[in-house]
């Protein structure tokens, strides 16, 4: 049995949910009495930063930078059936991070609470309103500051690494800090070739061959500022400590270490990683006030008067502000006459679906109609200034503090945007609603990331032509539109900041980094005339400062010369052969991926990039020669029959034709009706009843109606339900789904466990072999090619039936050696 090597470029969230889940599941068959492969294995870690920074740029120690989600519970990929409630636990604690963050948190909450007004007004918000109601810490929602995510984390790693070292003597773990991978060889592809550098020292070694990469560095930055800008400016992490001691150095903190009424900074952006800041700046001020007794937060008005101007938000962009997660019950489990999961699933079948255009459109639509104004969906998110966003959005926000129930426009367009790309559900059953859709169309419904990751395949597949730039340019601005609501701030945050808004306290003006200058004399920034003392440039992320993934890309290019991104995340050179790395960083971020940034994310992937890590070190070790050839080809044996996919892409053509319809006809009456928008779509719930309004249409003499008859009677005689087949399907997510992945790992688990025979080889038939619905067969052929079928238990992954596992292995004779 060949030993192996794995090396794991960074140690961060996704790093670490390799390592403990990896552990995780070797515990969880050693504590059943399953066969365990002791083969011995290593696994490197390589981290850029030290020790004391902590896992990751996003949760390392020292960033006092607000959660904006809530936090992420135990994965449940592991199987731990038959094991002990103890053993559950601990197996469970690897990856809980939710359950680790509240006891630290909970530790002592006057400290916590006292430490964070020092800190983070923002987070000092959050993590009051997540114990207000008693019972400990509500960890679902934004609750605190992301430094004890990556303490949780740590504690998480700290317990994987004490059971791996007890119960595991097999697997060697080393993670080594201050290092980063500066180069990789893959001349040979099955064996890369590592360089890491000491970034302290700058010492190299060379030479450090690898069986397997997995490469989760994730997102790569630049600081967007050079020169004077970059010297007397901030680029930092948002850290208390760090922002105070430049607050200090400017000039513009009193004895007291509060900001000098007057003073004021600059902060480049109006998103999360601007938001990130504003709190660190209220906490050297005495604008928020917090009563201990009350547990309620209040703005001195006065204090307010006397800090007009604190912070000036600026960005390049015209008419973006970053948008609030408007999120309540009453948005969540909203309801429609108008359309159902179906439809919205058929959405992601017809082909060459223009989708982020598509669904801002369809969100429009469905929250015009719910509006109590009479609004019309092209004045739904439309070309607004940012001033008039910020104004727009502070109304909403004192509307739902004022009513938690209430159902702003804000809500309404988040809700459909994530039902559209996440849930494809609406209404108070969304969960019953996902389980009828999965049942009646398991081979179509993805999970919500991978639906996510599948909306930029088309447009960043096609050829450069002028039609398709302008394409591509009304899909990234749809895009960035639907990532504004759905990474939005949370509420406490975003409250705060409109209502400093309207104080006066925070302003916006348009413009970029270059147009920055410094004044030696003044000391001061200006930008188009805006004076400030102070400048905050959040680190900018960007994929060509992926140094590594860049190098990746250049071994890892077609005959056409481009990389091409195949199932898995998995890249072939130029003579077609598949490389020995799992690429999970910014390189493919935007075309293949949207998620290197979030955790929630790495929580759904990084069960599947283990389970394919674990059973290609199993190939390897029995000495098969191309193992991701025939992990590729285990999946193959996993997807389902082309006709089976077709019947049920076929059973939502009715579906489609339906939203289809819907969508023209909302045209029509928009350009018809105007302000009675609303209502005649009420009246239009039905196909049957959206004719009847439409023949009401064609009596309608004047011109402009009858134009806008004329398209909507053009564009539905164009229509035609034109669904992708199971290749494109599969071609369109970058993963295996969970559910594939567990079925590759049985199907594996299945094959390696048997006796070996001497009469026997190991091969793969080329025969289709039909299954019942709890179990998945695979061929034995011996030497004489006499059929032997073995099941595998498949129960509760969802699969109805696999193809058996194809194609032999040219003459190869590989002994069943366990």
């Amino acid at each position: 049995m060949n030993p192996t090597r794995i090396a794991v470029c960074g140690y961060g969230s996704r790093s670490r949910l390799f390592q403990n889940i990896y552990i995780g599941e070797q515990l969880a068959l050693l504590w059943r009495g399953l066969p365990v492969d002791k083969t011995p294995r290593t696994h490197d870690f390589f981290e850029v930063q030290t020790l004391a920074e902590g896992p990751g740029t996003a949760f390392q120690f020292g960033s006092d930078a607000a959660l904006n989600t809530g936090i992420e519970h135990s994965t449940k990929s592991i199987n731990k059936e038959g094991l002990t409630e103890e053993q559950c636990k601990i197996i469970d604690g690897l990856t809980d991070t939710a359950s680790h963050y509240a006891r630290i948190a909970m530790e002592d909450p006057e400290r916590m609470m006292c430490d964070l007004l020092k800190n983070n007004i923002s987070t000092a918000i959050l993590f009051n309103n997540a114990t207000k109601n008693g019972g400990g810490l509500n960890v679902d929602i934004p609750c605190g500051p992301r430094e004890i995510a990556g303490r949780a984390m740590e504690a998480m790693t700290q317990d994987a690494l004490r059971l791996a070292r007890e119960y595991l003597p097999w697997l060697s773990i080393n993670v080594r800090y201050s290092v980063v991978v500066s180069d990789i060889d893959l001349s040979d592809p099955a064996r890369p070739v590592l360089t890491v550098e000491n970034v302290e020292t700058g010492e190299k070694e060379t030479g450090l061959v690898y069986d397997l990469v997995i490469k989760c560095s994730g997102t790569t930055f630049e600081v967007p500022v050079g020169g004077k800008i970059e010297e007397h400016g901030f680029t930092g992490i948002p850290s208390s400590s760090q922002t105070t001691e430049y607050l200090q150095r400017q000039g513009m903190l009193d004895s007291e270490g509060y900001i000098i009424p007057g003073k004021s900074t600059l902060i480049g952006g109006i998103g999360l990683s601007a938001f990130d800041f504003v709190g660190l700046i209220l906490a050297r001020t005495k604008i928020v006030k917090f009563n201990p007794e009350t547990k309620e937060f209040t703005i001195d008005k006065e204090e307010a008067a006397r800090h007009r101007n604190l912070v000036t938000l600026f960005s390049r962009t015209e008419g973006f502000f970053g948008a609030c997660r408007h999120v309540h019950d009453a948005v969540k489990y909203l309801g429609s006459e108008l359309i159902t999961p179906e439809m919205i699933l058929s959405l992601t079948l017809q082909r060459d679906l223009e989708t982020y255009p598509t669904f801002i459109e369809l969100a429009r639509i469905l929250t015009a109609a719910s509006c109590t104004k009479r609004r019309q969906p092209s004045q739904i998110e439309d070309s607004m200034t940012t001033i008039e966003h910020m104004d727009r959005m502070a109304a909403e926000n004192e509307v739902l503090d004022k009513d938690p129930k209430a159902l702003t426009e804000t809500g309404l367009f988040r809700k459909w945007i994530w039902s559209f790309i996440f849930t494809h559900t609406m209404g108070p059953q969304p969960l019953e609603q996902r389980a009828a859709l999965v049942e009646k169309y398991n081979h179509i419904v993805r999970h919500g990331w991978h639906n996510w990751r599948s909306m930029s395949y088309d447009i960043s597949q096609k050829p450069k032509s002028e039609e398709n730039a302008a394409a591509h340019e009304r899909h990234l601005y749809h895009r960035r539109l639907a990532l504004n609501y759905i990474a939005g701030a949370p509420v406490e945050i975003h409250i705060l900041i409109t209502r400093l808004y309207r104080l006066g306290v925070i302003s916006w003006v348009q413009g970029a980094y270059e147009d920055l200058t410094w004044s030696e004399e003044a000391k001061q920034f200006n930008l188009h005339g805006r004076r400030a003392d102070g400048l905050i440039a959040p680190r900018r992320l960007t994929a060509q400062s992926d140094k590594l993934g860049l190098k990746i890309l250049e071994q890892a290019r077609t005959s056409a010369g481009e990389p091409v991104w195949n199932k898995g995340r998995l890249l072939k050179n130029t003579n077609g052969e598949y490389i020995h790395v799992f690429e999970l960083g910014f390189t493919g971020h935007g075309t293949r991926w949207f998620d290197t940034n979030a955790n929630e994310g790495a929580y759904q992937l990084m069960p599947i990039i283990t389970n394919m890590a674990m059973i290609i070190e199993s190939m390897i070790s029995k000495g098969i020669e191309k193992p991701l050839n025939e992990l590729l080809e285990l999946h193959d044996a996993v997807l389902p029959k082309d006709e089976e996919f077709n019947e049920q892409a076929n059973q939502l053509k009715e579906p489609h034709r339906n939203l289809t319809h819907l969508i023209l006809y909302a045209r029509l009456i928009e350009k018809v009706y105007g302000k009675r928008f609303a209502e005649r779509m009420r009246q239009g719930k039905t196909f049957e009843a959206r004719e009847k309004v439409i023949s009401l249409i064609a009596d309608i003499p004047k011109p402009a109606v009858q134009k806008a008859l004329m398209e909507f009677e053009r564009d539905w005689r164009g229509y035609k339900y034109d669904p992708i087949d199971a290749q494109k399907f599969e071609e369109m997510t970058p993963d295996f789904s969970p559910e594939h992945m567990q079925a590759v790992k049985k199907l594996w688990s299945g094959m390696v466990s048997r006796k070996p025979s001497d009469s026997y080889v190991w091969t793969k038939t080329v025969a289709r072999v039909d299954v019942n619905v709890s179990e998945v067969t695979e061929i034995e052929l011996d030497a004489f090619e006499t059929p032997r079928s073995n099941a595998t238990s498949l129960v509760g992954y969802g699969l109805d039936s696999v193809v058996s596992y194809t194609q032999d292995l040219e003459q190869k004779r590989l002994p069943l050696v366990l």
